[in-house]
């Protein structure tokens, strides 16, 4: 009985890896110009692209996946994740002076380098997340340029 117990959990749990499938995701970053700390993070659904991003209510609650790294100004960075396949979308910028969110100057444009997945941009705001999504479904490039 013991030994059917474990095979019928060994054989669960291999349906369970098979059935989530990890992709790569390779996101090129380029034109970054100042050495700061890169904030970005990845969603996998609007209400939470939107409610820390379009509404500027900075949370980390929502974020599928998050990554804080440290960058000299370089042409281009590639950064490699995995992730499972979906629907995603990325924001992102680089905190020149340490203080963890992006500044911005009196008319609310934004002082330090920021960036979205497919280089969106919204109208005097951040996009939407339908603007930004991309799929992922085997190995995905994100090719963004910072603003």
């Amino acid at each position: 009985m013991k030994s059917n117990l474990s095979r019928i959990f060994f054989l669960s749990s291999l349906f369970v890896m098979l059935e989530i499938q990890a992709s790569e995701l390779i996101i090129n970053l380029s034109n970054q110009k100042k050495a700061g700390t890169l904030m970005l993070a990845i969603y996998n659904n609007a209400e939470a692209f939107e409610g820390s991003v379009v509404k500027e209510k900075r949370s980390e609650v929502g974020v599928f996946k998050g990554l804080e790294l440290y960058l000299e100004p370089m042409d281009s960075t590639q950064l490699n994740t995995e992730i499972p396949d979906g629907e995603y979308a990325i924001a992102f910028f680089i905190d020149a002076n340490g203080n963890k969110k992006l500044d911005k100057n009196f008319l609310g444009i934004p002082k330090e380098q920021f960036g979205f997945s497919n280089n969106a941009m919204g109208t005097l705001s951040a996009p939407s997340f339908e603007q930004a999504k991309f799929k992922v479904a085997g190995n995905t490039v994100q090719n963004i340029k910072l603003k």
